[in-house]
């Protein structure tokens, strides 16, 4: 079973090309459909706003959020369009942005969206958007860095593997993009003075069943010696010359707060490689 369908999030940011140009060679590759849904921060104005301000500002308001919307549409079409997609569609969903999102995820196989960009007016937002796509949308998230460029994703891939069901499940949905790999390495990570036989026994299963799949992987095993497990695998993806990695994404509960668990706080922080998540 492939990939049927792609969505990718486009806003206003340059950084939209990026994505979207990922987006649209997958969705090629695959000969899927591609989505483009239009999630920016929440720029409604409520009626008791509109009363409030003058006609002028109010009319000028609705025709900069659709100037806007109509150049992000456009920025879509003309990503798709290189590619030569078929089956290519785009939504601007009303409505509270992150719920949006969420609900249209779910009606994918896989999204894509972008790293928030450190220091921009909207990077609270983007890292909203993220965790909320990661945790409540059910669907594998592909994530492309803000630097960059991507020609090739899923040449080289990077299992980052533990023996949860985040990190299964996160393989089970990358399976067809690892079966179009060349090269697939499981890399389980453990801390100083920790044994790998566990982990041996887990690795040999996993690397078993993708070969059932016909997936050729081999196991490097690390120990995070004087480094955190996060920056430890972006150091590896670019000694392997890695264009995907994949992983679980974890979580933790902070008082009311929900944030990112350390290593995947880590690895949306610092990426320096498209990653395939699944929570």
């Amino acid at each position: 079973m492939g990939y049927r369908s792609f969505i990718v999030q486009v806003d206003d940011n340059d950084q939209s090309d990026r994505r979207i140009k990922v987006a649209a060679r997958l969705a090629r590759a695959h000969d899927a459909e591609l989505k483009g849904v239009y999630v920016t921060p929440a720029r409604e104005m409520t009626p008791f706003t509109s009363a409030m301000l003058p006609d002028s500002v109010v009319a000028q308001r609705l025709r900069d959020t659709g100037e806007a919307q109509a150049r992000a549409e456009q920025r879509f079409r003309t990503g798709a369009a290189a590619e030569q997609l078929a089956a290519v569609s785009w939504s601007a969903p009303a409505g509270p942005a992150l719920e949006a999102a969420v609900v249209h995820a779910r009606r994918a196989d896989i999204v894509i969206a972008g790293q928030p960009l450190p220091d921009s007016e909207h990077a609270g937002f983007a890292g909203d958007l993220l965790y909320a796509l990661l945790m409540q949308a059910g669907r594998p998230l592909l994530v492309v860095p803000h630097v960059g460029d991507y020609p090739v994703v899923g040449q080289h891939v990077l299992i980052a593997w533990k023996e949860t069901r985040e990190s299964a499940r996160a393989v089970g949905d990358a399976l067809p993009l690892l079966k179009r790999a060349e090269k697939v390495v499981v890399m389980p990570v453990a801390s100083p003075g920790d044994s790998f036989s566990g982990d041996a026994q887990s690795c040999a299963g996993i690397v078993a069943w993708l070969a059932q799949h016909g997936i050729a992987a081999k196991v490097r095993a690390e120990v995070a010696d004087d480094i955190d497990v996060g920056n430890l695998l972006l150091s590896r993806a670019s000694d392997l010359a890695t264009d995907l990695l994949v992983m679980g994404a974890y979580s933790r509960a902070r008082l009311a707060e929900r944030v990112a668990g350390g290593v995947t706080r880590v690895i949306l922080e610092s990426m320096t490689v498209p990653v395939l998540m699944s929570h």
